[in-house]
């Protein structure tokens, strides 16, 4: 019984059970990672198809892609050479590997800067902020991708190590960045890259080395210390930056669930209906932005949503509650009502839409923007409301006022001027009850002398 389990265990977990044999593996792998006509124009074809994928962002198309990319041989070719100590392959694989990737760059940008669509699809801002995470996919795919390589049988290793490992995305982002002139992406893209390669390139090395592949002798120890201090360092250096990054996505991460419950419990639970949120964050500036279907929160009720952040582990979270009417964009209400799906919840956020354009037509700002057209004399334009204690008359006692604030007191308006802009603003507001006040008020400016009649004019 105790012999059968170990049978069994060896079966499961040592790799060498079932491996083709170790010449058979170095042939394969070589012939993998070296450069042909075919893999040449299968690179090309795999190009475009991946640049047309981000750019209609299209995950089904990416993924064709993925598939049919040859990039993952030299990088296998390449720890295998490390691992056997072959540095002639090891030459060869990095020499066919920087060809690859240049084609793949030269394409990619060469398509990006014909392509009518230049604006940035999420799978392609997917691959321009690489973590830790990525290592972990990239060490786990190159121990399974050279498991797979390693095999007698035929297996689906390989095809599902390419969908993971996604080296070709990251190469036509670059192309991306560099077909559009936005850097950004460029960086970010090759440094995914970058540590996807390495990695999967190391996990190889691993794997290779624990099935025991035929070595090449050294020429002398201290050139085998230098490989590993080289190894060692390329480790460190990449890994770092990763792992920084890993630390800042999982403080956003947490910055959205603690976000996403704060107002799921101060808002939603009360009945408030949230039509418009915006989450940022960074280490410098985090802010929630919301807006609501129907409701008008007081200054205190803002100041007692803000002190509630600190609940939700959001100290030092700015809260703006953009409730003025006409604080979205045309752009932000069209998106609130196509994902609205209640009839009632539409039409409620079409009556908002309705009375956001009526406050946003009567906005102070945008007075005084059409205002300035008319007269280069206004600085600035206030509107509001007086209350009288006391009231002769049955009608409320209420009035609309309107201060129009001139640039300066040495050129004032004229009376003539003044009354235009008065009557003007009343039509503007419909209300001709509006009573409008000027500072510095307006000043008769005198003409020069009347030649025929020696009079002076005003």
């Amino acid at each position: 019984m105790t012999a059968k389990v170990r049978t069994f265990m060896r079966k499961l977990l040592d790799l060498r059970e079932g491996a083709e044999e170790k010449r058979i593996i170095i042939e394969n792998v070589k012939d993998d990672g070296d450069f042909s006509s075919a893999r040449f124009w299968t690179l090309v074809f795999a190009i475009g198809i991946a640049s047309v994928g981000l750019n209609i962002n299209s995950i089904p198309v990416i993924i064709g892609a993925m598939l049919i990319s040859p990039l993952m041989g030299p990088i296998v070719s390449m720890g295998l050479a490390l691992s056997i100590n072959d540095w002639g392959l090891l030459r060869r694989s990095l020499r066919n590997m920087l060809i690859l990737t240049g084609i793949s760059i030269g394409i990619s940008a060469l398509y990006f800067a014909l392509s009518p669509i230049t604006n940035a699809q999420s799978e392609l801002l997917a691959r321009t902020q690489p973590t830790i995470f990525d290592v972990l996919i990239a060490v786990f795919g190159g121990l399974a991708g050279f498991i797979g390589v390693s095999r007698a049988k035929h297996n689906n290793a390989i095809p599902g190590v390419a969908i993971a490992t996604a080296l070709m995305p990251p190469l036509c982002t670059v192309g991306y960045g560099i077909g559009t002139l936005q850097m950004q992406f460029v960086f970010g893209a090759f440094y995914l890259f970058l540590i996807k390669s390495i990695f999967i390139c190391l996990s190889a090395l691993l794997v290779a080395s624990y099935l025991k592949l035929p070595k090449r002798e050294y020429p002398d120890e201290a050139k085998k210390k230098r490989v590993n201090r080289i190894i060692t360092a390329i480790i460190v250096v990449i890994t770092i930056p990763a792992a920084y990054t890993a630390y800042t996505f999982v403080q956003q991460n947490n910055f959205n669930q603690n976000s996403e419950t704060f107002i799921q419990r101060v808002f939603v639970e009360q009945g408030h209906v949230v039509i418009y949120k915006n989450i940022k964050y960074n280490r410098t500036d985090k802010k929630i932005e919301l807006a609501f279907l129907t409701e008008h929160f007081t200054e205190e009720q803002i100041q007692g949503f803000r002190e509630r952040l600190v609940d939700f582990n959001l100290g030092g979270t700015t809260l703006l509650v953009r409730q003025n009417g006409f604080a979205l964009t045309e752009e932000e209400w069209q998106s609130v009502v196509s994902e609205l799906q209640g009839d009632g919840d539409k039409v409620q956020a079409l009556e908002a839409l309705l009375e956001s354009e009526r406050l946003s037509f009567e906005s102070p700002a945008r007075i005084l923007e059409e205002a300035k057209a008319l007269n280069r004399k206004i600085e600035n334009i206030a509107v509001s409301s007086m209350e009288y204690g006391e009231v002769p008359t049955e009608e409320a006692g209420e009035q609309k006022v309107v201060l129009v604030y001139t640039a300066t007191s040495s050129s004032p308006m004229t009376p003539s001027e003044a009354y235009t802009i008065a009557r003007w603003i009343q039509k503007r507001l419909k209300d001709d009850s509006i009573v409008t006040y000027f500072k510095p008020e307006p000043v008769a400016i005198p003409i020069t002398p009347s030649i025929e009649t020696g009079e002076e004019l005003w």
